[in-house]
């Protein structure tokens, strides 16, 4: 078979820096025994290639046309059609893949978030164009792959897009993050994923299968990666690679302001009760600030409560009945938010007033629901 002549390509840049899985960087981190779809890059699906592959039946899987091997072999510089070199990352445009309308499905909230200005419920689905402000409140979106979406308190997401990749069950999710935060734990169930970005006026960050905290405000953003790998680009640099346990921040004008380790995790002081109604821990050294988050789940994507706060202490809420868990992080000089500390605390009941808060008694300690 003849090679076909390459097509001429355009270097595509975004105004504004881009965070994104690079097949480099993906090959480093999944063995070629375990390949799989690596998200996006640009208009550009990867895919590693796995023993077995050919051109037509990739095209016949992710274009639902064999026929699309062609454009394919030329976009990838490819001799042989049906000899693919194992762990050779292809590039799919996004314009050849087919896909349907999809739906988040919400699975916690706690206070009030709205969709398009009206009450969010559990169990409500979300769709595309639709606009989630939180306020005080919090809420939690899971994806048809499992992916979980955690919108803490003073946020506002807008859903650009949400669709799957057509016969294959990939995901194809495009956030807006105006301001606030958004936690991302994507493709659990390691399946891969086909797009998922999320996108702020200074940023576009793009992942697949990790765990990601994305900040966006008139600062500019910030980004955390607790689990797998990640690489940076603007318009003016070179690729920026970010590695797990790593946080990155860049200016309101996407200009990169430094890379930095993440904090290591706040060593908790041990509770001197059972019922003990303040958390200590010791001073992280480079740490401006704490975040404090309150959630019902031991991964922390089920938030009640996110604060910031300066001082090495806390207040324990223990108002309410059954098991919390209280994260402690630190945040660097660039707001880089740091790797968690975690406290499970059981709640055996109290008084809350109306804005959430526990009742205090004269003595300092929370008022408990006695049983009569």
């Amino acid at each position: 078979m003849m090679k076909s002549p390459s097509l001429p390509g355009a270097l595509r840049r975004i105004p504004s820096c881009v965070i994104l899985l690079s097949a480099s960087l993906a090959l480093l981190a999944y063995p070629a025994a375990q390949a799989r779809p690596l998200g996006a890059q640009g208009n550009d699906f990867l895919y590693q290639v796995e023993p077995g592959d050919t051109l037509e039946a990739l095209a016949q899987r992710y274009t639902q046309n064999p026929n699309n091997w062609r454009p394919l072999q030329n976009l990838n510089q490819i001799a042989d059609p049906y000899r693919l070199a194992i762990a050779k990352i292809l590039r799919i445009p996004l314009s050849m893949i087919p896909r349907q309308s999809a739906r988040a499905t919400v699975t916690h909230i706690h206070g009030q978030v709205t969709r398009n200005e009206k009450p969010l419920q559990v169990g409500d689905t979300v769709e595309a164009d639709d606009i989630l402000r939180s306020g005080q409140g919090a809420a939690t979106l899971a994806l048809e792959d499992s992916s979980l979406l955690t919108i803490p308190p003073g946020t506002e997401v807008q859903i650009r897009h949400l669709q799957t990749f057509r016969g294959t069950g990939l995901t194809d999710t495009v956030l807006n993050l105006p301001h606030g935060s958004v936690e991302s734990l994507v493709a659990p169930n390691d399946t891969g994923v086909g797009r998922f970005e999320i996108r702020t006026p200074a940023t576009v960050t793009g992942v697949r299968g990790t765990r990601l905290r994305v900040h966006s405000g008139e600062a500019g953003s910030r980004h955390e990666v607790l689990h797998g790998l990640a690489a940076i680009e603007n318009a003016t640099s070179a690729e920026q690679k970010l590695t797990q346990d790593h946080g990155t921040a860049y200016d309101g004008t996407g200009s990169l302001l430094g890379t930095e380790a993440l904090l290591p995790a706040p060593v908790l002081d041990p509770l001197g009760t059972p019922n003990a109604s303040t958390l200590t821990w010791a001073a992280v050294p480079g740490a401006t600030g704490y975040r404090i988050q309150l959630a019902l789940d031991a991964v922390g994507t089920q938030l009640e409560s996110s604060q910031l706060l300066t001082q090495t202490h806390t207040p324990l809420n223990r108002s309410g009945i059954g098991a919390r868990y209280v994260f402690v992080r630190a945040i660097d000089r660039l707001g880089i938010e740091g790797s968690n500390a975690m406290l499970r605390i059981e709640r055996t009941g109290g008084l809350i007033s109306t804005d959430g808060r526990p009742v205090i008694s004269s003595d300092g300690t929370p008022i408990r629901l006695g049983h009569y």
